[in-house]
């Protein structure tokens, strides 16, 4: 599936200048370009750029001072959700908020972020009635496709970007508490239901308004017995993702059982299975995974091993599994999300880190994000939902890396964003006009109110384009782009001097 498209942002180009005005102007400006450089090079664990303060390498390391935030240079206003930014990305990202803090309910959001880590807006799903707030996926067609709920049923939604503005809301009858919903074409869904009593994976036709497929797991037990995962008739598979990674095949994450599967549509047969109960070497009661097809085809599988507390690879050959590559540590606390960006770069949600992380291949922080309390989901527009970027075994970085750089954070810096983000003002729009893509605000007409729903749309919609890759190509991690950078601001700092004294 095509990803939605985004416009790269331009820059300015400083002016040139006469005489000895002109060379000392460039001698300071230059001075100051070099001065976040040397600070790269030298500051945090990972040698990033930290917004607002200096780097740490984990949490109880704090960007800044707690509670005073960063300054945005979009809205102005003081940010504290800000956290390591040494390098920009081309596009806004999207990330929602379960609405979960310990035991007490606190507001289901979802947000975009612009590059610099300033809010575009926010959209406040408590407010529309919701409870938790999941996953979010870029339609083709310009909307954004989004898991909810409400008390004891599952609600689909689509929100205009450009809005923030239900175009529709739907309710899948007897779904409970669905964690992902996908579109598959022909105005179907696929969806998974964790729902006492039902287990299942299910595709729902909108135009018909009803269940026209599903896979329940108690026709498997031979392969997922009642002894087995969470408690039967209480939580027993906890199925909580699903993906069509080809026509007529669906990757589902089974998390109380430690595996992820895929299943053939027409046949029901479980073509391969990646983990086993209990075995937690492999996987550990995982969330979202991602499948990227690999040199030659070969499958891979980028996945949150959520209770292991890292991000794992995983490429099929041979029909085994091997482990390519290991991201942990760095206050990793059950990531729910990791999706492979086109540079090579990871953006992992990480959901008792309260943040949302983009990391190279070798495990530096170079955009983070706070997400309090319980991020669920990120999405950066201008690329496929989940993964399109390349394997680690494409990049020559497998192995285990520690993740390094992040700005770590405390609880007071934590409640500071949360206010922040609750008491936004500045509107739900999350995405630029500049990054929109198909058809934003049609199809759908109204909002269902009640019962089963119908929109009465479509989903399908004009291709839209992406966002190209970064011109430097994957990055590896380390400070080199930052390295070269200050090399050409030092010679621009000897050419200023050099004008100064032929003008002297």
């Amino acid at each position: 599936m095509t990803g939605p498209g985004g416009g790269r942002r331009g820059g300015r180009e400083p002016g040139a200048g006469r005489g000895r005005a002109a060379a000392l102007t460039a001698l300071l400006v230059a001075l100051l370009a070099l001065s976040p450089a040397v600070a790269a090079l030298g500051g945090g664990a990972g040698g990033g750029v930290v917004a607002g303060g200096t780097g740490g390498s984990g949490p109880g390391s704090v960007a800044g001072v707690a509670g005073t935030g960063v300054q945005s240079s979009q809205s102005g206003s003081l940010n504290p959700c800000v956290g390591t930014i040494s390098q920009e990305p081309d596009s806004t990202t999207l990330l929602t908020i379960q609405g979960a803090r310990a035991g007490g309910k606190t507001a289901s959001l979802m947000v975009g972020v612009a590059p610099n880590g300033s809010v575009v807006g926010v959209h406040n799903d408590s407010a529309a009635g919701r409870w938790w707030l999941y996953d979010v996926d870029p339609m083709a067609n310009g909307d954004l496709l989004v898991a909810t709920t409400e008390p004891g049923i599952s609600v689909v939604e689509r929100v205009d970007p450009a809005t923030g503005e239900h175009e529709s809301v739907r309710r899948l009858e007897n779904v409970e508490d669905a964690h992902d919903v996908d579109a598959i074409g022909d105005d179907e869904y696929v969806t998974v239901d964790k729902g006492d009593g039902r287990n299942r994976v299910v595709v729902y036709n909108a135009t018909r308004e009803e269940t026209v497929w599903e896979w329940r797991f108690e026709n498997h037990t031979d392969r997922f017995s009642h002894s087995g995962g969470g408690p039967h008739g209480e939580d027993w598979t906890h199925v909580n993702d699903v993906d069509e990674i080809r026509d007529g095949v669906f990757m589902v994450s089974v998390r109380n059982f430690d595996q992820t599967i895929a299943i053939d549509r027409e046949s029901k047969e479980i073509l391969w299975t990646l983990g086993s109960d209990d075995d937690y070497d492999v996987l550990n009661e995982q969330h979202n995974p991602d499948y990227i097809e690999g040199e030659n085809g070969t499958g891979t599988v980028l996945v949150a091993d959520s209770m292991n507390d890292r991000v794992v690879e995983y490429a099929r050959v041979d029909g085994e599994w091997e482990q390519t590559w290991v991201l942990e540590g760095g206050g990793l606390d059950e990531p729910r999300d990791a999706d492979r960006l086109p540079n090579g770069n990871t953006l992992v949600t990480d959901r008792h880190g309260h943040r949302v992380v983009e990391v190279t291949p070798r495990g530096e922080v170079v955009w983070e994000f706070y997400t309090p309390w319980q991020p669920y989901d990120a999405e950066r527009v201008g690329t496929d939902p989940g993964s399109e970027g390349p394997t680690m075994r494409q990049l020559r970085a497998e192995g285990t890396h520690r993740m390094q750089g992040s700005a770590g954070y405390d609880t007071a810096r934590i409640e500071e964003c949360y206010a922040y983000l609750t008491g936004w003002d500045g509107g739900s729009r999350l995405v630029p006009d500049d990054e929109l893509w198909g058809e934003t605000g049609g199809g759908d007409a109204g909002t269902d109110t009640g019962g089963d729903g119908t929109d009465g749309g479509t989903d399908e919609g004009p291709a839209p384009t992406t966002v190209p890759p970064r011109e430097d190509g994957p990055s590896l991690g380390g400070s080199a782009p930052l390295v070269g950078a200050g090399v050409v601001v030092a010679l621009a700092v000897v050419a200023a001097v050099a004008a100064i004294r032929r003008r002297g």
